[in-house]
Formats: structure tokens, C-alpha cells, sequence
């Protein structure tokens, strides 16, 4: 039994060390190179940015891509955005870099519009939300401006779409301290008091 335990721990530990071993990094660039389309995007309150991923591991590999809405401090809903394994039109990724466009904007109807956009197709979501005085923001989670690692076989968040942390003290809205805190995405909820939000996770396969 003893020597059961330690091969299983064993075997545990391995595979853990197989799913963190990955050369693929994520830089994010924010907005539009062109003036009058991000004057655009800025007039109809559209945040949008690009995702790079980028390493020799990416060859070959599926992805999944889950938006997960945060409501009261408890994970209330998880959409599957893109499930690459399961369509024949969506090949295996073949190069070494893999990107896409996220575009997100709260709308007048009390709805959040989301568009994930592919190199060949896009996949849009509607998601109703309660009416709420204050704007909902987005960020990335590059804690730096060096490119995020990024683990195989593991769940990454990579961007959240959230309303803002309010200092009680001051009555300011903050959203960097926000993002920027040690706290895990997944309690800023109750950390922070935040009623809704929206955490972007990726893994590849």
C-alpha cells in the first residue's frame, strides 16, 4: 500500500511538471493603430484588444476559450466560447503563433455585447446584466509589459471585464488597484465588493 501511495504521488507530480512545461508566452495590445477607427471605437464606448500567443509549442494543439460571469462574489454562469477539438472546420493550430481580437461594449439595453474574432470567423455573445451607474472596464493580466507565460494543459486567465472597486475613504472608482491587487480574480467579489464581472480563461490542448 505504502509503495502504491508513493508511485501515485510520483505520477502526480509528473504529470503536473508536463502541463507547466510550455514556451508559449501572450503579449496584448490594446485599441487601434488607426486614428479615426479607435476615435470610433472611443465615441461608441467599444474597448477592444488584440491577444498574441507565441511559441513552438502552439503547433498542434486545440484550445478552449470560456468566458465565466461573476455575480454576488459566486461564479454564477461558464460559457464555452470556442471548443476547437470539436469542429473539422477549426484545424489544429499549425504555427508557432496563434491570435485573435476581443471586442466588448455594455450597452444601452443593459446588455454586455462580447465578439471574440478569429482569423476566419468571429464568435459574438449577448449577456444580461442589471442596470448599473458605473462602467464596467477592461484588462489584461500581464502583470508587466513583458509577455505572460503561459501553461499547457492548464486553465489561464488572461482578461477581465469588471465594474470598479469603490474606496469608501474617497468615494474613487479604482480598477488598477483592482488588477493590480494580490487578491485572485475569482474573490474580487467579495474582496472588493464588485457585483458583476467577467473573467476570460484560455487552456491549450
Amino acid at each position: 500500500m505504502r509503495h502504491f501511495i508513493i508511485l501515485a504521488v510520483a505520477l502526480i507530480c509528473f504529470s503536473t511538471l508536463n502541463a507547466q512545461k510550455s514556451d508559449i508566452k501572450l503579449q496584448t495590445k490594446y485599441g487601434s493603430d488607426h486614428k479615426d477607427l479607435q476615435d470610433m471605437l472611443r465615441f461608441q464606448d467599444i474597448e477592444t484588444i488584440r491577444l498574441t500567443f507565441t511559441g513552438e509549442d502552439l503547433k498542434g494543439k486545440n484550445y478552449k476559450l470560456f468566458v465565466k460571469e461573476y455575480t454576488n462574489g459566486s461564479l454564477s454562469k461558464t460559457d464555452t466560447i470556442m471548443d476547437s477539438a470539436r469542429f473539422d472546420y477549426i484545424p489544429a493550430i499549425n504555427d508557432s503563433v496563434f491570435e485573435f481580437k476581443y471586442y466588448v461594449k455594455t450597452q444601452i439595453d443593459n446588455t454586455i455585447k462580447m465578439n471574440f474574432m478569429f482569423e476566419r470567423f468571429s464568435t459574438p455573445r449577448l449577456y444580461d446584466i442589471k442596470a448599473a451607474k458605473d462602467k464596467y472596464a477592461l484588462h489584461d493580466f500581464l502583470k508587466t509589459s513583458d509577455p505572460m507565460p503561459i501553461a499547457l494543459e492548464t486553465k489561464t486567465l488572461i482578461m477581465g471585464y469588471f465594474l470598479p472597486y469603490i474606496d469608501k475613504e474617497t468615494g474613487w472608482k479604482k480598477y488598477c488597484d483592482v488588477t493590480g491587487s494580490q487578491h485572485k480574480p475569482e474573490d474580487w467579489g467579495t474582496v472588493f465588493n464588485i457585483p458583476n464581472y467577467y473573467l476570460i480563461e484560455i487552456i491549450f490542448e
